[in-house]
């Protein structure tokens, strides 16, 4: 379903469109993913607890990064841009 990356080769413009890509599918969104803009809240476009895991697996796979639970805050998921900004922070301290 989805591409993984090497954290040394991604780019942080790769991030916000692999993330687009990811939630598009995760919440299953008719839309275009370019719809999707760093102010973007993603409890709006229908963001659940249910599909909360599948959004944190499929980041996890995709950018060979691992989530603690002490990361996790609603907040976090509140905006597409803060979730972005996490990521590559996760990406950065994997390397």
């Amino acid at each position: 379903m989805s591409e993984t990356f090497a954290p040394e080769t991604v780019l942080s413009a790769d991030v916000a469109d692999a993330m687009r890509s990811i939630v598009t599918d995760v919440l299953k969104l008719h839309a275009e993913s370019s719809s999707i803009d760093e102010e973007t809240n993603l409890y709006e476009l229908g963001l659940e607890s249910l599909n909360v895991v599948e959004l944190l697996t499929q980041i996890e796979i995709s950018f060979d990064v691992t989530i603690d639970v002490e990361d996790l805050s609603a907040e976090l998921f509140g905006r597409f841009g803060t979730l972005v900004d996490f990521v590559r922070r996760k990406i950065d301290e994997s390397r």
